[in-house]
């Protein structure tokens, strides 16, 4: 993924209403008015523009959270009230947006039987951690490829050969070489936190739970796992105020959503939307030759894939705001209290050399030191990479550091420098 030089058309808002009107949703100057849910009716009125909705009575642009509370309602369901002169909501509108490709949704037991047969799809083209080409290994388990150096091997194996990500984290082996007490011993477990695999018979001996009431519910290796799984939907959707003029942080994550209240997945599918814009005004669009869909999609909608490095279900996307006006963009995932990886980070043109994206990094790192995370790596540009290390605090990884996160597949780009930066 390249930067893109900044152009005039990149400045323009992106906030609900913008995203609606470039989507064809709504029209520019569009008489609106609120409307109560119960109580009097029709409370004030205004017209759409690209900023917010502009009040017919003040003149006042404001927010649609803004625009409610001017009318003097407590509702905190503007989408839902706020009516066009056809009698639609916005809410209504907002539902006619198709949804970016939908993936099929997979069970835990579909992933398992899937693995068993992965080679019958393609193997991968380029190596899974530097993500260049040239003489690759294939691991036997899954379609990733390695280059021999690059996973700490001096020659190619003879016979199997299985890639770190694919072996137990407890026997260090992708083959259960013990004594089978039950029929799924064998099996590799995935933890949905750190996402490390161990076999149930290595398990065996730990306090951990291996039952679940239902085999959609997610299973986690530690405590620890569970703790910053439940910390990080504590999170979801809970706006911090980190700056003046209500300059707020929040964490969203793309879920199938069982929920009756529809209206909130719907306003969160839209803000995701925006986030892909904006990841696109700070970088050129790329499509990953593998999947045949854009990488920035898939991080931010949290798609899934048989490929370790392009399975984005564990990531998370962090939304710097003011009055609804999107400015930053971050995509984080958790590798459990050890490590944590922002592979992508985009401040619009617009609000650059504002210190928004140290804003969002120091608020970041705060929420990750407070489920216990440890570290925080990212891939950092050459050109920028000064910035990271002096304005940011973080370092360049060491070849012997990276030999130790082996069994975990990080997100990267070919020509960026890894870093980390300790937190705790």
């Amino acid at each position: 993924m390249q930067e893109v030089t900044p152009r005039s058309s990149k400045c323009k808002p992106r906030c609900a209403l913008s995203w609606m009107i470039d989507n064809n949703l709504v029209s520019l100057g569009e008489k609106v008015s609120y409307r109560a849910s119960k109580g009097p009716g029709e409370l004030t009125r205004g017209r759409i523009t690209r900023e917010g909705i502009e009040c017919n009575c003040c003149q006042k642009i404001f927010t649609l959270t803004g625009f409610e509370s001017h009318a003097g309602s407590t509702n905190h369901r503007p989408a839902a009230n706020i009516i066009l002169e056809d009698g639609r909501s916005l809410l209504d509108c907002q539902r006619k947006k198709k949804p970016r490709i939908k993936m099929q949704r997979v069970t835990r037991e579909a992933k398992w039987k899937g693995r068993q047969n992965q080679h019958q799809g393609e193997t991968d083209y380029i190596c899974s951690v530097c993500h260049d080409g040239g003489d690759l290994i294939v691991c036997d388990h899954c379609p990733s490829t390695f280059h021999k150096n690059c996973v700490g091997l001096e020659d190619i194996p003879e016979g199997e050969w299985f890639c770190p990500p694919c072996c137990c984290g407890i026997c260090g082996e992708n083959k259960f070489k013990y004594n089978v007490q039950e029929p799924k011993d064998s099996r590799l477990l995935s933890c949905d936190q750190c996402e490390r695999k161990y076999h149930i018979g290595c398990l065996r001996n730990k306090v951990v739970k291996l039952k679940r009431k239902d085999p959609k519910d997610s299973w986690f290796c530690s405590n620890k796992c569970e703790d910053i799984f439940i910390g990080l939907q504590t999170l979801l959707g809970k706006s911090v105020v980190v700056g003046p003029d209500n300059l707020t942080w929040t964490l969203w994550k793309f879920m199938e959503s069982d929920s009756c209240d529809v209206e909130a997945p719907t306003g969160k599918h839209s803000k995701l939307d925006l986030a892909v814009e904006v990841i696109h005004e700070c970088f050129e669009p790329a499509t990953e030759t593998y999947t045949g869909r854009d990488i920035a999609e898939d991080v931010i909608f949290s798609r899934e894939c048989n490929l370790n490095r392009l399975n984005f279900r564990g990531f998370y996307t962090v939304l710097l705001e003011r009055n609804d006006e999107l400015i930053a963009v971050a995509n984080v995932r958790v590798f459990g209290d050890k490590v944590a990886e922002i592979p992508l980070v985009g401040t619009r043109f617009l609000f650059r050399r504002l210190g928004m994206c140290k804003i969002l990094m120091d608020e970041l790192e705060t929420q990750l030191m407070n489920l216990g995370v440890e570290r925080l790596m990212l891939p950092a540009v050459p050109s920028v990479l000064d910035t990271w290390i002096n304005g940011f605090g973080f370092s360049k990884l060491t070849d012997a550091e990276k030999m130790q996160y082996l069994d975990r597949t990080f997100l990267d780009f070919p020509g960026t420098i890894k870093c980390q930066k300790v937190l705790l």
